[in-house]
């Protein structure tokens, strides 16, 4: 009982506020999607690798001195003993499943904004964003690579929830339906670039937002052959 009364609140308070920093359209400008400001933050977090099946890669989730969070560890392309498997070396973290609160089943809702934001700092190594929404597969995945332009430097990351593939056990399906973007239930990170050796991706904050042009899928404004979502892009990055 203690722990829904806490995520009901938790869930009010964060409703209100985004109620309050909405424009005069009432249009939802900004939504966080994942707090890692705190040891604490990380308890709502899960991490995995392919030890998971026998595999040897290690994976650790950690607070820095700095207060962001470090998805770091250790790639091993060694294949399990069990013969069945036939490639390794992966490793990922995530949001725990939502649990049901006092307005909903805890899930949030993608349509009300254009774009997932990301301010992270990564190595050289391919990492991809993971989205899940309802699905009736539980394996079922949306993905985004993490375009890194600036390795080892802190930048922010901007990707149109439009963009995602959805994938199930990492791979693409034929069949691409759109996410249950109204039910939306976890997000994360993960590796699996076929590279032996450490890897280290830091993250400050995960939000879903809109910019002054658009209202979640739709557009406020039209484009004219001065904006378009490239231009759109650099003033969100230049303010984020």
């Amino acid at each position: 009982m203690t722990g829904y009364l806490s995520r009901s609140a938790k869930a009010i308070k964060e409703t209100a506020t985004m109620i309050y920093n909405a424009d005069y359209m009432f249009r939802a400008l900004e939504r966080p999607v994942a707090s890692v400001a705190c040891s604490g933050d990380l308890d709502n977090w899960v991490k995995g690798s392919d030890r998971d099946i026998g595999g040897f890669s290690d994976v650790w989730l950690d607070t820095t001195i700095s207060g962001h969070a470090k998805f770091h560890g250790y790639i091993s392309q060694k294949l399990p003993e069990d013969t069945r498997y036939k490639r390794s070396g992966y490793a990922m973290v995530r949001t725990r499943d939502p649990k049901p609160d006092i307005l909903g089943a805890g899930t949030w809702d993608s349509s009300l904004y254009r774009y997932l934001a990301l301010r992270v700092k990564a190595d050289r190594r391919k990492y991809f964003v993971n989205l899940k929404s309802d699905t009736l597969i539980n394996t079922d995945i949306y993905q985004h690579l993490l375009p890194i332009r600036t390795p080892d430097r802190w930048e922010t990351v901007i990707l149109p929830f439009n963009a995602f593939t959805l994938t199930s056990n990492s791979v693409i399906l034929a069949a691409q339906p759109a996410m249950a973007s109204t039910k939306m239930e976890t997000v994360g990170f993960s590796i699996s670039d076929r590279r032996e050796g450490p890897f280290s991706l830091e993250f400050a904050w995960v939000k879903a937002i809109n910019t002054n042009f658009t209202f979640g899928e739709l557009l406020r404004l039209s484009y004219h052959t001065e904006v378009t979502w490239k231009t759109d892009f650099d003033k969100l990055d230049k303010r984020l």
